[in-house]
Parts: structure tokens; sequence; C-alpha cells
């Protein structure tokens, strides 16, 4: 009995002392040479969530000290970002972020992507770059989402300009653009 005392006083020093892991301790990619896509904002949510690295979770965003909500309409898609993406530019810690059209996700849900698009935007007079991705895994896709349509770019344009307040769309790209994006992103 005292064994078993012991061995687990032990067992929950060396559990407590372990180094917390965060989001950036993971690969971009898998080891199928997948990106990671880790799901923030549910597909159909209203409420905005941030990461906290700080914390290593999600909480609801806020604008001065107020909850943040999307007022146009629900999140068309899951919106998330891609792990170990922080930009080296003057906003160093700014994520790579994108849309995976799937069912509903969690927050913190992770999955194998597969890119189909992104679209690079402009928002409070600074060009961003979304990725446009589906689950790798072909039994998780939604029927007719394999490749990123003009109708798929119509819904994510008029969602970003007023849900976001995007104040332009630059330009869309295919699909191993998108790829390209992330890999040059990608710290790990």
């Amino acid at each position: 009995m005292k064994k078993i005392v012991l061995l687990t006083a032990i067992f929950t020093i060396l559990t407590a002392c372990q180094e917390k892991k965060s989001f950036d301790d993971l690969n971009t990619f898998s080891e199928n040479d997948k990106p990671h896509f880790i799901v923030m904002n549910p597909a159909g949510s209203v409420e905005k969530y941030e990461y906290d690295n700080e914390t290593n979770g999600f909480k609801v965003y806020t604008e001065n000290g107020e909850y943040s909500s999307v007022s146009f309409m629900p999140f068309p898609a899951n919106f998330g970002f891609f792990p170990s993406t922080h930009d080296e530019g003057e906003d160093k810690g700014e994520l790579l972020y994108g849309f995976m059209i799937a069912q509903e996700y969690s927050i913190q849900t992770m999955l194998e992507s597969k890119p189909i698009g992104a679209v690079s935007l402009v928002k409070n007079n600074k060009e961003l770059v979304y990725i446009i991705t589906i689950p790798d895994d072909e039994s998780l896709r939604v029927e007719g989402s394999s490749e990123l349509s003009d109708d798929m770019k119509t819904i994510f344009s008029l969602w970003l300009r007023n849900a976001y307040q995007v104040e332009s769309i630059s330009e869309w790209y295919s699909s191993e653009d998108a790829l390209e994006i992330i890999k040059s992103r990608s710290n790990r």
C-alpha cells in the first residue's frame, strides 16, 4: 500500500513539473506532411474567440472591454489557425489564419487539412492572407467542397466585408499557392 501511495505521489509530482505545452510547440505539418488546422471559432458561431498563448487556451475576444461577436451573420465555416506560423514582420506574433469548410468542430479541435485556396485582403490598412481549407480526410468533407468555387468566393467576400469589416479583397490564390503560403510561414 505504501508503494502505491509513493508511486502515485511521484507520478503526480512529475506530471505537475512537466513543461506546459502550447499550440506553438506543435508542428505546422503532420507526419503525413499535411497542414494542421486548429479551430478557434466553430462554423455557425457568432462569438469571436482568440487564442491566448500565455494560458494556452481560448477566450472570447474583447474590444474596449466589451465582448465582441459577429453581427452580420455567423461564421460560414470553421475559423482558426495553423500552429507555429507566427509572422516575422512588424506584427510578430500574428498567426496565419484561415477557414475550414466542414461540419462544425469544437474550439481547439486540430485536424489535418488540405488547402483549396487563399484570399488576400486589406483590413485596417493592413494586407492579410487567409487560407481556405477542407479536412484532409475525405470522409469528413462537405460534399462539393473539394475546390474553391466562384460561389464560395462570393460567400467569403460578402462575409469578410460585412462581419470582419474588410476594406477590400485583393486577390484569390490557387490551392498550390495556399500550400506555399503555409510552408513559407511555418516555424516548425
